[in-house]
């Protein structure tokens, strides 16, 4: 059975099948490598007793690796376009670096400290093209 990620600040991009990449902290998802499967949910906790997790898409992992997140901010074309993968092609390199550190409880003292930042940068296809029913 595949595990299962939440994509909750990012649902829309999933189901409209924008969503090929994702960052998550370097200490999660250490067992995931390419070929393995896994269920993109819009929420996995905190739902309300009685609700169920809304299934979003199955993917296959074709890509994992540790990065600098402020790798982003070294290129700009390959910053944006991992902006867009990401689901936020509006957002500009640096901008996304910020929001993924306040989201993922990063509070950096100094520019030095921001910039030694690793994540987890995890890469998909998606196995159906069309989105399941919600």
């Amino acid at each position: 059975m595949p595990r299962r990620m939440s994509c909750s600040l990012t649902a829309d991009a999933v189901r409209e099948r924008r969503k090929t990449v994702t960052r998550r902290h370097v200490d999660t998802w250490r067992n995931l490598k390419p070929g393995d499967r896994l269920t993109l949910i819009e929420k996995g906790m905190g739902l309300p007793k009685g609700s169920r997790q809304v299934v979003l898409a199955e993917v296959e992992v074709v890509d994992v690796d540790i990065e600098p997140l402020w790798k982003l901010t070294d290129d700009e074309v390959y910053g944006h376009e991992e902006c867009e993968r990401e689901g936020f092609q509006t957002m500009e390199p640096a901008e996304f670096c910020s929001f993924w550190m306040e989201s993922h409880g990063y509070r950096p003292r100094s520019q030095n400290e921001a910039m030694a930042v690793q994540c987890r940068r995890i890469c998909w296809r998606y196995l159906v093209e069309e989105a399941p029913d919600a």
